[in-house]
């Protein structure tokens, strides 16, 4: 048996091994832009969309009479296969190529062909009875699949970002109530400003990521409306008649999604502002979780050097040199993350921009940061929510000798001693370099109970009432 199979495109013949189910244009496509760790087989949201799509444009052009019934089944059941994840090693185009995704949809046409030939008791890359482009890839192009499968990817795969936030937001929620009634000084600038509790803090931080989980969410379900149906520019041309309306309706029940093409196909095709949002939604997440691990890492300093309210976990020692150090590595890491999560960013809003006339060609690199990006969010969060968040403590000591060391508690006390006085004490404080509770309490102004009520009853949250 031979070892090699022949494979044969508009440019020439070339040799392939006799068991790929790829054929030349895929193999054209791994010469070309070999570049990156991340193939197409190592997307597995991807290409479940890409075999998704595949699967109801076969049913659609059965529907409408475009394909046999014999062959529209091969295609859906290779496409399902590739679905569940059979055959992944067969996808090796770069998920970077640089042919607007045409690499990757042939990457996948040939793949269903070939295994579709095989289902039917035929040889692969025989594309007499089921070829690539004639039957896999009827009433489509790359145009409007790739677009359109990205979108589902990441309406995919966004749900464990989701889900990750959901849990970040709920350990925050517990520490919030754990919290509740540990003092501590609220600082603006750097600086000491106003008292507030810790659990007030924590109560903050919950509410901002619930609010992330919320937006995303939203910006989320804008990926469910595609171009697909608009072929190469957005007349329909290369499509039959009742083709579009067949293909969102078996894609719908496919997909499990309220699927739908976009109100002006035109629009649809030409513009990837759908991918900037979610992706600036995705960078905010990154943004806001990495500006609480910045906050973490601030509280936790010292312990005996800095502010050292907070504990975090100690996983694992923090330097080669110095024994027992701990450093915040978790928080760290997160921000870490945000940075990635940030410049991922800055690549899909210069895809976006940079999109020619009747469609966006840079697709492929929109997809690869989206999807890292994604994961970095998804992967990290959880770690930080399960490995940091759950395991902070609080010093309530140190939390309240930094609040009462403080002169901004001098507010608080205006209404009890009049601001005359009040300023009198500060002043000494200044001066003799003591804090201004401890001059009230020894000129006997104010009692040790009393400083603690008055101090708490200043952190109440006031709700204004209209």
């Amino acid at each position: 048996m031979p070892n090699t199979r022949t494979d044969t495109d508009s440019l020439g013949a070339r040799e392939l091994p006799c068991g790929a189910l790829y054929g030349v244009a895929t193999l054209r496509g791994q010469e070309n832009f070999d570049i990156s760790f991340h193939k197409l087989g190592d997307a597995p949201e991807l290409l479940k969309a890409l075999a998704q799509i595949k699967r109801a444009a076969a049913a659609a052009n059965r529907d409408i009479g475009i394909l046999p019934r014999d062959v529209a089944q091969a295609i859906d059941k290779a496409a399902e296969e590739i679905e569940c994840g059979l055959h992944s090693d067969q996808f090796i185009v770069d998920l970077l190529e640089g042919s607007g995704g045409t690499s990757i949809n042939m990457n996948v046409n040939e793949v269903i062909a070939n295994r579709a030939l095989q289902i039917l008791g035929d040889e692969p890359g025989n594309y007499r009875s089921i070829h690539p482009n004639d039957h896999v890839n009827t009433g489509q192009s790359t145009n409007d699949v790739l677009p359109a499968a990205v979108k589902l990817a990441v309406y995919d795969k966004a749900s464990s970002l989701i889900s990750a936030l959901g849990h970040l937001a709920a350990c925050l929620e517990v520490k919030a109530t754990e919290f509740a009634d540990i003092l501590r000084i609220g600082r603006t600038c750097m600086q000491a400003a106003q008292p507030m509790r810790l659990g007030q803090a924590f109560g903050g931080y919950a509410a901002s990521v619930r609010r992330l989980e919320s937006k995303l969410s939203q910006a989320r379900e804008d990926m469910l409306v595609l171009p697909l149906g608009g072929t190469a520019i957005g007349t329909g041309l290369g499509s039959a008649p009742g083709y579009r309306s067949s293909v969102y309706r078996h894609l719908k029940v496919i997909v499990g999604a309220d699927v739908r093409p976009g109100n002006d196909m035109f629009d649809a095709m030409q513009n990837a502002d759908a991918f900037a949002r979610v992706s600036s939604e995705i960078r905010i997440c990154g943004e806001v979780i990495g500006k609480i691990a910045s906050d973490l890492i601030i509280l936790s300093s010292g312990p005996n050097s800095g502010v050292g309210e907070l504990r975090l976990p100690s996983v694992q020692p923090g330097s080669s040199i110095m024994p027992g150090k701990v450093n915040p590595v978790l928080p760290m890491m997160m921000q870490q993350v945000a940075f990635a999560v940030v410049g991922n960013d800055a690549a899909v809003s210069l895809a976006a921009l940079q999109g020619q006339l009747e469609i966006n060609h840079f697709e492929p690199v929109i997809a690869s940061r989206l999807f890292d990006s994604i994961e970095l969010l998804a992967k990290s969060s959880r770690i930080f929510a399960d490995k940091c968040i759950a395991g902070i403590e609080a010093d309530e000591e140190q939390s309240l000798k930094n609040l009462m060391q403080s002169s901004a508690l001098a507010t608080v006390f205006v209404p009890k001693l009049g601001y005359a006085e009040v300023s009198r004490l500060v002043q000494a404080s200044a001066i003799e370099r003591r804090p201004f509770i401890d001059l009230a309490i020894e000129r006997g102004l104010l009692s040790n109970d009393e400083v603690l009520k008055v101090v708490r009853e200043s952190t109440d949250y006031r709700e204004e009432i209209a």
